[in-house]
């Protein structure tokens, strides 16, 4: 008579363990709780957070706890230091976390508090693991609804968050040029408080002429004197804007401009001569 040897998770020795899910349920100030199942979960102590490109301690551990029903429970607290990027999740025995379902319904269009900006959208990554993208900023430009008119500009509205719109507010379209230098075009910024809204052409960024494709970054100078911020979307569920948001192109015989955002969700112009 055979006999069969089973570990202590019930899994027999020679079948490999099952994935490690996390769901995960996000809240309006950038807090997560993570309700981690998978037989290979039962011996990890924690949840392992590393910050891509990060350096010498950039990780945090978050202690694995029995939920209701078995389930193990760790948060990441709103508090919690994390630096902007993009942190990948393991357990402490080095397995990898799969996302679940992702509850991410108190972050889309919220309205921050006082003090710091903390986003964090947790979303599945490469190889089907779980990544946080997080954004860490003391004062923001939050992008709102775009105007592409037909004639050839664009008109950003947003909203300020950490500092208010002064005098001299100047909203700045910038590239580096071929020969290195950057290349800057100006606009006045209306708006009152917390609100902005500029309108940019696109005709003085082609007569800047690179001569080749760039992508205009969008900055703010919410007064004279202020830093500067970078113009962005973050203040949702959309980790990464590029393929979700698009825009018209405005063409003419020697170039076309188009809005878009990058992988950091922040707004840009892509400006194209064309041959």
């Amino acid at each position: 008579m055979s006999t069969s040897t089973e570990t202590a998770s019930g899994t027999g020795a020679g079948t490999p363990p099952g994935p490690v899910r996390a769901d995960c349920l996000a809240d309006a100030e950038g807090g997560i709780v993570f309700r981690v199942r998978g037989t290979a979960a039962a011996d990890a102590g924690a949840l392992v957070l590393r910050r891509r490109g990060g350096g010498v301690g950039e990780e945090l551990r978050l202690p694995l706890t029995e939920a209701a029903g078995g389930v193990l429970r760790a948060e990441l607290p709103a508090s919690a230091a994390t630096a902007e990027g993009r942190w990948t999740v393991t357990t402490d025995t080095g397995r990898v976390v799969e996302p679940g379902l992702r509850d991410l319904r108190a972050v889309v269009d919220r309205t921050p508090g006082p003090g710091p900006l903390t986003v964090r959208v947790p979303y599945p990554g490469a190889g089907g693991r779980l990544v946080i993208r997080c954004w860490l900023r003391t004062a923001h430009a939050e992008a709102g609804p775009l105007d592409v008119s037909p004639g050839g500009t664009l008109s950003v509205t947003g909203r300020l968050h950490g500092t208010a719109l002064g005098p001299d507010a100047r909203a700045e379209a910038r590239t580096p040029g071929a020969d290195g230098a950057e290349r800057v075009h100006r606009v006045s910024v209306t708006g009152e408080g917390g609100t902005f809204a500029f309108t940019l052409p696109y005709a003085p960024l082609a007569e800047a002429g690179t001569g080749e494709e760039r992508t205009w970054e969008l900055w703010l100078r919410p007064a004279a004197g202020a830093d500067e911020l970078r113009i962005a979307r973050i203040l949702d569920d959309v980790w990464d804007k590029r393929e979700i948001f698009r825009f018209p192109e405005h063409r003419t015989p020697a170039w076309h401009a188009v809005p878009c955002y990058t992988a950091d969700n922040e707004l840009g112009i892509r400006l194209t001569p064309r041959p």
